[in-house]
């Protein structure tokens, strides 16, 4: 059985085998390598696809299916709702506690400026202690170098 013309494209035995999932694993893997390039190919194995008949769903699978969908919607529909109560709840009891007062806010923003002022405190203070570090340190060394030169003779 050939796949395949001499000129490189579809017989229409390759066809038949494709479309009837009759091809081994090495021809539907030639074939479909085939399919991904040659468009003229492509559009016969499309129309032989359409000749194929396809199968009447039974009513009952289609009312099974129908059924379950509409289930599945207003599941979705009860979770939503039970999701925007939960949040309006949270909300009413954050607003009825003062949460978004004026006065609640205000005193927030009066301890963000507290915290402000403290951190531009310690930031001095910090400065300062290395500041005396450094003036420390230099002093050390200042002293380290006279001894050295007192104890080489040059002083």
């Amino acid at each position: 059985m050939t796949i395949f013309h001499q000129n490189g494209h579809i017989t229409a035995e390759g066809f038949f085998i494709l479309v009837t999932e009759k091809a081994d694993e090495m021809q539907r893997l030639e074939l479909s390598e085939h399919l991904a390039f040659c468009d003229r190919c492509l559009e016969q194995y499309l129309n032989e696809m359409e000749r194929i008949t396809l199968l009447e769903t039974e009513e009952s699978i289609a009312k099974k299916v129908i059924k379950k969908v509409k289930h599945k919607t207003a599941f979705l529909a009860h979770k939503r709702f039970g999701t925007a109560v939960a949040a309006a709840c949270i909300a009413m009891v954050l607003w009825t506690s003062g949460a978004f007062s004026w006065e609640t806010m205000l005193e927030q923003v009066y301890r963000v400026e507290d915290f402000g002022e403290e951190l531009e405190k310690i930031s001095w203070e910090n400065q300062n202690a290395m500041h005396n570090v450094s003036q420390k340190y230099q002093e050390i060394l200042y002293k380290l170098d006279r001894r050295e030169n007192v104890h080489h003779g040059k002083e």
